[in-house]
């Protein structure tokens, strides 16, 4: 199962991406529901999903993370570029939204 929320997830629950048969989900599914986090517009929607079977939880964190990693690279490379470049505040604040 991928699990996705860091120290929020820990204190307020996590997103939950599970990869099992759909008969397994149907078994969980209430206790999934119960300990992921809530969101939507009233704030009661449960950040869980059935995703797939074997192990496609996983694999859904994973593309998430390589993501969430490639866009904090951006980030440290747009600060590197910044220091050598001499940009002002504003300037990189508008190559941030440029590239973000």
């Amino acid at each position: 199962m991928g699990v996705s929320g860091g120290e929020e997830g820990a204190l307020h629950g996590p997103s939950l991406m599970p990869g099992c048969t759909e008969k397994a989900y149907v078994q969980l599914e209430p206790m999934l529901q119960a300990i992921s986090a809530k969101a939507g517009e009233n704030g009661k929607e449960p950040c869980v999903t059935y995703i797939g079977t074997d192990g496609a939880g996983h694999y859904v964190k994973m593309v998430h993370n390589g993501i969430e990693y490639a866009d904090m690279q951006l980030g440290a490379g747009h600060g590197a570029g910044r220091d050598g470049e001499g940009l002002g505040r504003m300037e990189q604040r508008g190559a941030f939204f440029l590239f973000s």
